[in-house]
């Protein structure tokens, strides 16, 4: 019960995310837990090339829960989903269709067969990308589980009818609701969020560092890093050029070190994004009993 009431006490208001990540900061576990989800991510990419194709950028990261989330509550449809994703702040609403596309070319969507001449045509979830997605929630609430043991509660209990759309539907309010919390970070997430493999990149090098925020030296190759993430050595000699142009990281001979303003933007999306799933684990535990 102790261990229900401590997850229980983090579901608050995104508006109180600045108290919410002092008060994260103060836990020991906060660095393992901000490790865990990073490597956790990856290794999930790693192991299912669709999911990893899907959460390489922030507009894909976006659309993926957007449609998670309209399939629990009606359907996916191309301009319920131009509607969700523009709340978010991150990608503009003229991107859904490709996104749209690009979920069906994935096999995670698909027309739903019992609205054959529904319109706007109505799309729905298939097993495949529910499968997938629930790994990744798990992923993510194996991390968040470091800070609060009963989070795993909810990571063991996706499967049970109602929890994952709960979960989901509670991410995308908490994320759309929080989204104008981004604006002091906007630079660091047109040099990072918004390309290509920039996320996965960050997680690559949040996992390997000794600390968190990072301090000193990370192992860094243009080239194995263009390889692992499937993108060309060009494009991530261009994103770390233009990271350095901005006083986010320096680059050195095999590695990169952050700056102070690279460790602060760190610290405030790993932060920011544990605080959200915590309290969004929250909510889910709650329909979960």
């Amino acid at each position: 019960m102790r261990e229900t009431q401590s997850l229980y006490e983090w579901d608050a208001d995104v508006s109180q995310l600045a108290q919410m990540r002092e008060a994260l900061r103060r836990r020991p576990q906060y660095a393992s837990a901000v490790q865990r989800l990073a490597g956790n991510l990856l290794r999930d990419a790693d192991e299912d090339p669709s999911l990893g194709g899907l959460v390489r950028d922030a507009g894909r990261t976006v659309a993926a829960l957007s449609a998670m989330s309209l399939d629990a509550s009606g359907g996916v449809t191309l301009p319920r989903l131009k509607v969700m994703i523009a709340g978010f702040g991150l990608v503009s609403p003229g991107r859904a269709r490709l996104l749209l596309r690009y979920m069906q070319h994935l096999g995670y969507l698909e027309p739903d067969p019992r609205c054959p001449t529904a319109r706007p045509m109505l799309y729905r979830v298939t097993q495949r990308f529910r499968t997938s997605y629930m790994r990744h929630q798990a992923s993510v609430l194996d991390a968040v589980s470091i800070l609060e043991p009963a989070a795993g509660r909810v990571r063991d209990g996706l499967a049970t009818p109602g929890v994952m759309a709960a979960l989901v539907a509670a991410q995308a309010e908490a994320f759309i609701a929080g989204s104008r919390q981004t604006t002091p970070f906007d630079l660091w997430y047109r040099v990072f969020m918004h390309r290509l493999a920039g996320i996965q990149i960050l997680h690559g090098l949040v996992a390997q560092a000794e600390t968190f925020p990072p301090r000193g030296k990370i192992p860094f190759s243009a080239a194995e890093t263009a390889r692992r993430f499937k993108v060309s050595r060009v494009h991530v000699a261009r994103m770390m050029r233009e990271a350095e142009h901005q006083d986010f990281l320096v680059l050195e001979p095999g590695a990169v070190r952050f700056t102070e303003a690279g460790r602060e933007a760190l610290d405030w999306l790993y932060a920011s994004r544990l605080c959200v799933h915590l309290a969004c684990a929250a909510r889910a535990l709650k329909a979960l009993s």
